[in-house]
């Protein structure tokens, strides 16, 4: 078994920000309609891709397409050959309680689905994933399957607890992956960081005053007879992995504090910059989301 920990300090959001931009975004989405020309957002511009293929709009049980051509070839370069088409489910839609969809996979590549709910839209209070996937022309060794947690009601919580505050039973983060070779799991846990140095944005709107500490867990096991060989190869790596995980956490702090601290845009910004992004979008470029 490996167990690698590396906590940060990062700026911190502010709560009413994050759930006004989580609203408008689904306004957005909300806003958008079907028809035999596809799927346009409220004000008729198209949504590239996107075509409703059973059940009513936004409802359980309606199922869409989204189409993914590839980029234009460059001069010089050969045409990439077609994306092939996802298939998104919708398995729940109340705004008051939870929206839930699901992504089919199917490639020469990979088969399996991914699933996403997220509790109380409206105010978000938490998120959870769960995915399968495996090669279809591969053997046993060639599958995973995952689940993620984030309980968001417990984050804010636990950042707004006064100080000397007992910490959270659980951690508002975790994850775990299975393999027929191992299992890794995943946590996060925060809390507020000293006396709250860090700044918002310019405008001083954008982000919450103060800063957090963020703990981040990853333990990796082997599984059955594979544990040996597993616990030998974490060993003589142990060094390089410790150095690779705390630089990645550390570059991914920096690059946080570097976009809060500039100013994020406000909720009407983001909505602009949503709904531009998804009308002008190139899916070959752009990939999912």
């Amino acid at each position: 078994m490996a167990r690698l920990q590396h906590t940060v300090t990062v700026a911190a959001l502010d709560r009413c920000w994050f759930e006004e931009c989580a609203a408008l975004l689904l306004d957005v989405v909300e806003s958008t309609r079907t028809g035999p020309g596809g799927t346009l957002l409220g004000g008729g511009e198209p949504v590239p891709g996107v075509r409703l293929v059973k059940g009513r709009h936004l409802r359980a049980g309606a199922r869409y397409t989204v189409t993914q051509d590839p980029a234009p070839p460059t001069p010089g370069e050969a045409p990439q050959a077609p994306v092939e088409t996802l298939t998104i489910g919708i398995r729940e839609w109340r705004r008051s309680t939870a929206i839930a969809v699901e992504q089919r996979v199917a490639s020469a590549d990979a088969v399996g689905r991914v699933t996403l709910r997220l509790r109380t839209p409206d105010r978000p209070s938490g998120l959870e994933a769960r995915c399968t996937l495996r090669d279809p022309a591969g053997g046993f060794l060639r599958r995973i399957s995952g689940r993620a947690r984030i309980d968001l009601a417990a984050w804010w919580a636990t950042v707004a607890a006064p100080a000397g505050a007992l910490p959270a039973a659980r951690p508002p983060v975790s994850a775990r992956a299975r393999h027929p070779l191992g299992r890794a799991d995943l946590s996060i846990a925060v809390r507020p960081a000293g006396d709250g140095a860090r700044k918002a944005g310019t405008d001083g709107r954008k982000a919450g005053a103060g800063a957090w500490e963020v703990g981040v867990t990853v333990t990796v096991r082997g599984r059955a007879l594979l544990r040996p060989p597993a616990a030998l190869v974490l060993l003589l790596f142990r060094v390089p992995l410790k150095r690779a995980f705390r630089q990645g956490i550390d570059e991914t702090a920096a690059r946080w504090n570097e976009v809060v601290e500039a100013g994020l845009p406000s909720p009407e910004e983001l909505r602009a910059e949503f709904t531009e992004a998804v009308v002008t979008r190139n899916p070959g470029e752009a990939g999912p989301g």
